[in-house]
């Protein structure tokens, strides 16, 4: 099926064994710390009111900690005993905390945790909200670091490791540029200026060519302060810039914020393209993908089919069991037609409970078998609304013949459709080609 943006959850997904630790002696600030968290994290989350509690959840689960959200002060361990208990236990942490101290934060950057936040008011909250949605994010990326210094690469590794990213080195940008082409997981790209064989500014031009801002995001630097040398990085294409010798916690910033712009291109992307409740291409995207395809079959490159799916008695489900019913019977059919459907066909969700396929270079023997296997689909969903077990089944008319336009093969399906209704539904029906 055609790749849509929104089909990919993979920012939201986690493994089952996938948890978060909130340790807090307050049962209400842990309560509210966990309801957010909750927002951008789909695993299990586990609190921990004392340091028994933290070593037996610890002793429990272990190695199956994603992350460890700490206050430095807690019942049993008073001066950050459980923050260094947890880190001994190779648990990444994030320490919150409501003195400013210098003192207090020199002590929390000494236990190697990932970062910390002050515990003033629900900001702080939605701070931390947001640091693990980074985080988790970081997780699926691949971060590449292009520099010709080892010892600027292992301290960019130790930096971006840290923050959770996987880690890759070239050593130039020919070395880098060879990496990006044949890894589609490096989202993310370090690169410094002065390298042999190509520089900085050649190899952001290079990767420009094939990815563009919503694909990878890429950080130039440079030990030269030449005051042209930041804006000639972002002309050539990077999303920032920064300057050696590296300090963490800008450098992490503005490693973040680029991610998070990429992030909100895609989003956008997403939700022009999409339909937002099951997460197919919409109507505009279909013609925008389907037109070019149309004009290929007219040039006899390809073969096309149009089929036009709508669920029978939809209104019904909704009159009967309420309108979440009706989406979850929407989400579950789309799901099954999504898993159904060849990697070359288009799906898309044209509105209320109707459907459109188009399937390319379908064999003519194949053609029947093709549409009766999505009739079958759809009546293969199971429900359980109530208690009450149910099913649907769906109407389907079919275009094998190109018409004058992508818009008469959709309007001569839609006849069929209608005929495959009035014959009594459950059924499809194929078009006249004349």
């Amino acid at each position: 099926m055609h790749n849509n943006p929104a089909m990919d959850r993979s920012f939201n997904q986690t493994e089952d064994s996938d948890r978060i630790l909130i340790v807090e002696n307050s049962e209400f600030y842990a309560n509210l710390v966990k309801s957010r968290i909750a927002c951008a994290f789909f695993g299990a989350i586990d609190i921990a009111y004392s340091f028994d509690e933290v070593k037996e959840y610890a002793r429990k689960y272990g190695d199956r900690y994603f992350l460890s959200l700490l206050n430095m002060s807690l019942k049993g361990a008073s001066s950050g005993e459980a923050v260094s208990f947890i880190r001994a236990h190779k648990i990444p942490a994030i320490v919150f905390t409501s003195s400013s101290q210098p003192d207090v934060v020199k002590q929390i950057k000494s236990l190697g945790v990932i970062d910390y936040v002050f515990k003033e008011n629900r900001a702080s909250i939605d701070v931390m909200m947001r640091l693990v949605r980074r985080l988790n994010r970081n997780r699926q990326i691949k971060a590449l670091v292009v520099d010709d210094s080892e010892i600027i690469r292992i301290q960019m590794r130790h930096l971006l490791a840290k923050q959770m990213f996987q880690v890759v080195e070239a050593e130039d940008g020919v070395e880098a540029f060879e990496k990006i082409e044949k890894d589609p997981q490096i989202k993310l790209v370090v690169t410094d200026f002065e390298m042999p064989k190509m520089n900085g500014f050649k190899l952001i031009q290079r990767i420009r060519d094939i990815k563009d801002t919503q694909e990878i995001a890429i950080v130039g630097m440079s030990s030269s302060n030449e005051e042209s040398l930041a804006v000639d990085f972002i002309r050539f294409g990077a999303d920032d810039f920064v300057l050696k010798p590296i300090r963490p916690e800008s450098f992490m910033s503005r490693i973040s914020m680029c991610l998070d712009k990429m992030d909100l291109l895609n989003q956008l992307s997403a939700s022009a393209t999409t339909d937002y409740l099951t997460g197919l291409s919409n109507r505009r995207h279909f013609f925008n993908v389907a037109k070019p395809l149309y004009e290929n079959a007219k040039r006899s490159q390809i073969t096309l089919s149009v089929a036009m799916i709508d669920i029978d008695f939809f209104k019904k489900v909704n009159d009967s069991y309420g309108h979440d019913a009706g989406d979850e019977v929407l989400k579950k059919i789309s799901s099954a037609l999504a898993k159904r459907v060849r990697e070359s066909d288009l799906l898309a969700r044209f509105g209320g409970e109707e459907f459109c396929v188009l399937a390319i270079n379908v064999h003519e023997k194949s053609r029947e078998e093709l549409f009766e296997t999505l009739l079958k689909t759809i009546s293969s969903v199971e429900f359980n609304f109530g208690g009450e077990e149910v099913r649907v089944t769906a109407s389907i008319g079919v275009c094998f013949c190109l018409d004058q336009s992508l818009e008469g093969m959709i309007k001569r399906s839609d006849a069929a459709l209608y005929t495959a209704k009035e014959n009594g539904r459950n059924q499809v029906v194929f078009c006249d080609d004349n």
